[in-house]
Parts: C-alpha cells; structure tokens; sequence
C-alpha cells in the first residue's frame, strides 16, 4: 500500500522487498557519523563542505523514513536540492557518490549534463534521469523515489544571454543550454514527474510517474570565471583621475584553482550574468563551495588513494611499488601546477606507473620496483 494514495498499488519490481523493509534496512547514522565514514573511505579536506553534506544526507534519510515508516508525508517545499561549486578535482562528484551509494545505500545516479539537449533534439531528454533513477533502485519505483540524482558539469549548460534568445525562449525551442535549464525547472520542484522506463527508445511502453518530494537533487560544476563575473560586476571601473586598480589582479580571476566564496554565492545577478535562467538558481536552496586542494590534502590523497590503487595493482603482479618521499613532493608540486586537484595526481604519475608496468609486469617474479627522482625526473630502479 503506498502511504501517499491509500490504496494497493502493483508493484513496479515483484521480486524486490517491500519498500518498508528497504527502508528500514538503511542504517541510521548522525552527521557526524556520515562524515567520519567519509574519512574511512579515503576522502580527504573540505571540512566545511562535507560537514553540509553530511546534513544533507542526514536529511534525506529522515525525509524517507518519516515517508515509508512513520506515514508522514513530507512537507511541501521541503524538498533539498544542492548546488556543489568549485575548481577541478576537488571532490565535489567523489563526495556524492561516497555519501549517497556507498555510506547511505540509496539508489544514486551520476549523469554528465552535457549529454542533455531539449526535447526534440539529438541527446538525452532530461526526463531520462528518473529512467536512470528507475534502473538504479532495480526498477522499483517506490524504491527510485528514495533515490538522489547527481548532474555533473551543471556549469556547462550556461549560455550567452542574448536579447533576442530572451524574447522568444517562452515561444520556441533552441538546441542551446537554456532549452535544458527550462527543462529542470519542473524537474527540480514538482511533487511528481513521468518518465519513460525504457528511456524513450519506443512509444508503446507507458511512461511512469515518480513521486518527487523525497529525491534529492545535487548539481555540481567547476563554474570557472563565475568569481570573476561576480567581482567584475561590483567593481567599477574608472578611467583618469579616481582611478582604482582592480584587487587581485587578472592571474587570479583567469586561475582554474580559485575559491567561490559566500559573498560570491550571494550575488544572484552574477548567476544571470553568467548564463543561468534566475528561476533555476532559486531551486537550489543550498549552495556549497569547495575549496581547491592544498599540498598537504593532495599529498594524503596520493598516499591513501591513488598509490594503494597501484600497490595492490602490483602485488599482483608480485610485486612492491616503493616510491620515495622526494618523488611524493615531485608529483603534488606537478598537480598544484596544472590546477587540475586530485585528478592532476593521477595525470602526473600514470606515464611513470606504466613504464614500471611496462617493463616489470607479467614476468612472475618477484621484486621491488622503486619510483626515485633524478635531474627533476622519475625513474624507476628494480631491487
């Protein structure tokens, strides 16, 4: 029996367990708790974005327990949809897919938004993120509405303003990111939403309806230059006498690795300006900034992550990857060069790694292969 209708509903999955037992099977954890399992799971930095998160997630499963075991029906405009903002590689997407799938356990899906387009164009209508959803909780609808969406490079979806694109974009359709962002509206604020279960690829199966009020929607974004849109509004430029110099200067409104600050969150205009439909900001009633990673967080990322990935690789193979610590502070100073955060480690030390491979795997024999640095380079030396 579904608590929101009262009465018996077939069931989208007959072998799946009954939601209640779904839901009841989910352990309950504390804020606190959910950020400490983060950490166990080799997430690193961003204190203040994981400590939102956690609430976040919190929420999201009090919202569902309330919904399938306690019968209370969530509020209207208590749904929580989050806006993760920052540089490359800082572990906006890793702390969804961490918090969400791994920790709590709920149906979780992570789509690229550039692989949407408006419906009647070539791409993915936005619909078929709840076809997603659907797949993920094993095409149990009930289940999928407990479910958490993820839209990563929602940055890229803004557009150039134009007068012309404005006058019309109630009227007529445009293959441009607005025709997507006027797609989301809906998504992101309706009690209920119909999708197709086979993702659209035929007309003669019926479409679904999903309840939408316990679906947590988290877009996330590097928003590269949207500081520099910010400060660029509220600065005035003047020319002669009077004349101020800009602060910061140009290097840092054009660096990749910036932080968006609070003061920047706040200035709505700045979204616009940048090339987002103001409605669709306001859907997201909590925007969280990520701060680019510092040396010291990368260098505990390259050993608790990315170096065991390749330890256990080859220990495989039989063998034991050392690296030296000079090595360690080689390949952190590459990452914090390129401004690319956690990936940049593993750009900087894969053609090293696969050399090793290259020339020690498949042998079976057993040896130590030790990455040192050389005249500003790393080579590897086999005990």
């Amino acid at each position: 029996m579904s608590p929101r209708s009262g009465v018996e509903q077939p069931s989208a999955f007959p072998e799946g367990p009954p939601i209640q037992e779904r839901v009841a099977a989910l352990e309950v954890l504390s804020p606190q708790d959910i950020d400490a399992r983060l950490g166990d799971l080799g997430y690193r930095g961003q204190p203040e974005a994981r400590r939102a998160a956690s609430v976040l997630a919190y929420r999201h499963l009090r919202r569902i327990r309330r919904l399938y075991l306690e019968g209370l029906e969530p509020e209207p405009g208590t749904r929580e949809n989050a806006l993760f903002l920052g540089p490359t590689g800082s572990g906006k997407t890793f702390l969804v897919e961490l918090m969400f799938r791994e920790i709590l356990g709920v149906p979780t899906v992570l789509a690229d938004a550039t692989q949407f387009s408006e419906t009647g164009y070539v791409g993915d209508d936005v619909s078929t993120l709840l076809s997603r959803l659907y797949e993920a909780a094993e095409r149990d609808v009930e289940w999928a509405s407990c479910g958490v969406i993820c839209m990563d490079e929602f940055d890229k979806l803004a557009t150039s303003r134009s007068d012309s694109r404005f006058s019309g974009q109630q009227t007529t359709k445009d293959v441009s990111g607005f025709g997507v962002q006027r797609s989301l509206l809906h998504l992101l604020s309706a009690p209920q939403a119909t999708f197709p279960p086979d993702f659209g690829f035929t007309s003669r199966i019926r479409s679904e309806s999903l309840e939408m009020g316990c679906v947590t929607f988290i877009a996330c974004g590097a928003f590269s230059g949207f500081r520099g849109t910010a400060e660029n509004m509220s600065h005035v430029e003047r020319v002669g006498f009077g004349r101020e110099p800009g602060k910061g200067g140009q290097k840092d409104l054009d660096s990749i690795a910036t932080r968006i600050t609070e003061e920047h969150l706040e200035n709505t205009t700045a979204f616009s300006r940048y090339g987002f439909i103001p409605e669709l900001i306001g859907r997201f009633n909590r925007l969280v900034s990520f701060n680019p990673l510092d040396a010291a967080t990368l260098g505990d990322i390259l050993q608790d992550t990315v170096l065991r990935t390749w330890e256990r690789e080859f220990a495989h193979e039989g063998l034991q990857l050392a690296v030296d610590p000079a090595v360690r502070e080689w390949i952190v100073a590459r990452a914090l060069k390129r401004e690319t955060g956690a990936r940049g480690l593993r750009t900087a030390l894969a053609p090293v790694l696969e050399q090793a491979a290259y020339e020690h795997f498949g042998h079976g024999k057993a040896a130590t292969v030790r990455l040192v640095l050389k005249d500003d380079a790393v080579h590897t030396v086999r005990d």
